[in-house]
């Protein structure tokens, strides 16, 4: 398929970066206090670099920037993994955690056995069990192309990536394939640590008001925003083989459903 025009080149430091609202570049923290924005149909996120705003539509498709894959990336293949106590809240880069979905307490779960049957054939992200176990974990990771330093604090409105912790595969949606249960895009996970591209991009947002730039910590409601399409990491309790709860990307992340929480000494 064709690609969209790639982006004008960006500016690349260690420090954490945040979208403007505004422009869509990159900003730093000390200036992205102010970039939250509401509207009467909640919190609206910034328009993408370089690109289109957010539709929210499975029609509108949109592609990954090649730039920003695991091609020639200066991003770490590795950072070291960070451990936290529950009383540690601050999420970091290499920190390890689990996703609660909010609305079922299922948690965000893949594993070698399950595969999509949409014809991606790429390894199946869903919501599974009550109890934290090895194969719920994550690890939190820069997005391709950004070099921030091991256990920089995360803020809201940065891309990152989440690396399962046992399959070494990213968390993943795209286009031209559904979700059978919704008919929403589809959620896997991709890759491994010398593959990846903007499809394993995620925004995090507190559920509500984005708080972009503000410090993400595993006591508040997130939204995951898939950074190419702006649609939200969601699930739904319907039932699935195995006693498994679908996980789609739909959605501006104004709904119950879209609402997650870390987990951590898991």
């Amino acid at each position: 398929m064709p690609q969209h025009q790639m982006q004008p080149q960006r500016q690349h430091s260690n420090a954490p970066s945040i979208a403007s609202h505004h422009t869509g570049r990159i900003r730093s923290d000390s200036r992205a206090s102010s970039l939250s924005s509401h509207r009467s149909d909640g919190f609206h996120p910034p328009d993408p670099f370089g690109r289109a705003p957010y539709t929210f539509s499975q029609r509108d498709v949109r592609h990954p920037d090649p730039s920003r894959s695991s091609d020639n990336s200066k991003t770490a293949e590795t950072y070291p993994e960070l451990w936290q106590k529950p009383s540690d809240t601050t999420v970091k880069i290499g920190t390890i955690m689990a996703l609660k979905h909010v609305a079922t307490g299922r948690h965000l779960r893949t594993d070698r056995s399950h595969s999509t049957e949409s014809g991606s054939n790429q390894q199946l992200a869903y919501a599974h069990g009550w109890a934290v176990d090895e194969l719920d974990r994550w690890q939190v990771l820069p997005a391709n192309t950004e070099t921030p330093a091991p256990g920089s604090i995360v803020s809201y409105g940065m891309q990152v990536r989440l690396r399962h912790f046992e399959t070494g595969r990213h968390l993943h949606s795209h286009y031209g394939f559904v979700e059978p249960a919704t008919g929403q895009n589809e959620v896997t996970v991709y890759g491994d640590q010398t593959q990846s591209d903007e499809n394993d991009h995620w925004v995090v947002e507190r559920w509500g008001s984005g708080a972009y730039g503000q410090t993400w910590k595993a006591t508040d409601p997130v939204v995951l925003r898939h950074y190419v399409s702006g649609m939200v990491l969601c699930s739904r309790d319907l039932p699935m083989t195995g006693d498994i709860q679908p996980v789609m990307c739909s959605g501006a992340g104004h709904a119950e459903d879209d609402k997650w929480r870390v987990v951590l000494d898991c």
